[in-house]
C-alpha cells in the first residue's frame, strides 16, 4: 500500500508507463524467482524528499521486476535493514568494536 505522499507518484502516467514498459523488457519475469512478475521494486527506497526526482523514482538501473512473494521479502529485508544494531547511544567502531557514540 502506497503512502499517501506516494500516491500522486503511482497514478501518474509517467509511473505507469515507466512500471508496464520494465515489465515488457524483463518478459514479466521475476528477477529472483523466475515466476510471474507482477511488481516493479524501486532499489532505492522512495521518500518525501526523492519522490519527485525521475532518476530516482523513473530510473530503470534502479528498479526490479518481482512477483509479489519476492517483492515482499525485499520490502522486509530492507526494513529490518534499517533497524540499528544496537542502542543509539552506542556505535561500531571502524574495527567492529561498540563504543559509545561521540567517542
Amino acid at each position: 500500500m502506497a503512502k499517501q505522499w506516494a500516491k500522486s507518484f503511482y497514478n501518474s502516467d509517467a509511473w505507469k508507463v515507466t512500471r508496464l514498459q520494465f515489465l515488457v523488457d524483463h518478459a514479466f519475469t521475476c528477477e529472483m524467482c523466475g515466476g510471474h512478475a507482477e511488481e516493479v521494486h524501486h532499489e532505492v527506497e522512495l521518500t518525501p524528499e526523492n519522490i519527485h526526482d525521475p532518476a530516482v523514482t523513473l530510473n530503470p538501473m534502479l528498479l526490479h521486476a518481482l512477483c509479489g512473494d519476492c517483492h515482499k521479502l525485499v520490502t522486509k529485508r530492507q526494513k529490518n535493514m534499517r533497524r540499528p544494531d544496537c542502542d543509539p547511544g552506542f556505535a561500531f567502531d571502524t574495527d567492529g568494536n561498540l563504543s559509545p557514540r561521540g567517542v
